[in-house]
């Protein structure tokens, strides 16, 4: 031990020492133990043992990704070994109690059709296209809440593919108020391709949120966002645009039914057309009913109008979708969709309109404690209608009957 270490450490002891003897001059026993155990490796008495929080806890749990099945035809269906899906590791530490937790997870996406595409038989060399890496950092300390992300993804990865992502936030919360602030950048063509181009969006975000049981749940988020190209090959025209956005949004819950109003309005600038002005309202009320325990039915209306001032041109695009589900048992299942979206332009240049529609019936045949059979029937119809180009007009009809063997 250093010489300026061990004087100030020799006057601590000397002056509580006093601190800690009787009236009678003898140290009591559990003064003279705990003193004892200072000195000594053996553990204090069961009575005077005071738990103690570990410097930092560690884990590590592997992560999958499977997308659901939607909307499409019977002759895109592939085999469930060959559908796109991610796998990978997540390594997660806490320390100083759970102030600070670290995150790092990396993933690989499996399947689909380009899986084997590039592959030599005894090539196990990983492809970086495939590859996603998070980095997250979060704190805690008292009511503030802050913390950092670090996400990269290849070309070739399946969910969030070619795009880089870097944010710094942080929160603070009180009752029933909460503001969180975030900053960040966004970028894609991660691999730097010249032959691609790569558009960089930087932005500043700042949330008030007001969530009070019994009361409907309030939410304000103003973004201001800042979008450029960074990469130009040719043929690709430069882009840069400056966008104000303030989203406003009221929610209430209850036990048998749920709903949320969200109004949204965008301000951009082009600025490489004088600062040409484009206006982008959105509403969007989504619900969920339960009338009955089995019985849910999910609607959800959009109506999205685009102005742009420097052409005068006005595009709308109203949206509806209705979900049911439907279970009377483990053993059925009844789950239906059906969806309607439109485009038209002012100047008569759009005019689109998507009508479609699934539906499902499982049945579950058998279960026993190591095998599960199921039998399900699916029934789906897609209708695009082009006013402006009607030899675009495409219409599906599929049918399609599965039958599943798993273990339990």
């Amino acid at each position: 031990m250093r010489p300026f270490l061990t004087v100030p450490l020799i006057l601590l002891l000397v002056l509580l020492a006093p601190k800690a003897w009787g009236g009678d001059g003898q140290p009591p026993d559990q003064v003279s133990q705990r003193w004892a155990s200072l000195f000594s490796d053996q553990d204090l008495p069961s009575g005077l043992k005071e738990p103690t929080a570990p410097i930092f806890q560690a884990a590590l749990a592997p992560t999958f990704f499977i997308p659901p099945i939607g909307l499409t035809r019977l002759r895109d269906l592939s085999p469930e070994t060959e559908r796109p899906r991610t796998q990978g590791l997540l390594a997660s530490t806490k320390w100083l109690n759970g102030t600070l937790v670290t995150e790092t997870e990396v993933a690989n996406s499996l399947g689909g059709t380009g899986w084997l595409q590039g592959k030599i038989p005894g090539d196990t060399r990983d492809d970086t296209s495939n590859r996603m890496v998070r980095l997250s950092l979060t704190g805690t300390s008292g009511t503030v809440r802050y913390g950092m992300t670090n996400r990269t993804s290849g070309q070739a990865f399946f969910n969030g593919p070619d795009q880089a992502m870097r944010e710094v936030w942080g929160e603070w919360k009180s009752d029933w108020t909460t503001i969180r602030t975030a900053v960040g950048q966004l970028w894609n063509n991660v691999a730097g391709d010249s032959t691609r181009s790569r558009m960089e969006q930087a932005y500043g975000r700042v949330g008030l949120a007001w969530n009070r049981p019994a009361w409907p749940d309030l939410n304000l988020t103003y973004t201001n966002s800042s979008l450029s190209s960074a990469l130009e090959p040719l043929g690709v025209t430069p882009q840069r645009l400056h966008n104000h956005s303030l989203e406003a949004a009221l929610a209430y819950n209850s036990m048998r039914w749920n709903a949320r109003v969200a109004s949204s309005y965008i301000l951009g600038n082009d600025l490489l057309r004088n600062g040409a002005a484009t206006n982008v309202k959105m509403q969007m009320l989504t619900a969920s009913f339960r009338p009955l325990n089995t019985l849910t039915i999910a609607p959800t209306v959009t109506y999205r109008e685009e102005l742009q001032e420097w052409s005068g041109v006005r595009i709308n695009s109203p949206a509806a979708t209705l979900a049911l589900h439907y279970e009377q048992s483990q053993q059925l299942l009844f789950s239906a969709t059906g969806n309607y979206t439109s485009m038209r332009s002012s100047d008569r240049l759009i005019d689109t309109e998507n009508v479609g529609g699934k539906g499902i019936l499982a049945w579950s045949l058998q279960q026993s404690q190591a095998w599960a059979t199921m039998i399900a029937f699916e029934a789906g119809y897609n209708r695009l209608t082009n006013r402006v180009t009607p030899s675009a007009d495409t219409e599906d009809i599929s049918g399609l009957v599965r039958f599943v063997l798993a273990a339990s």
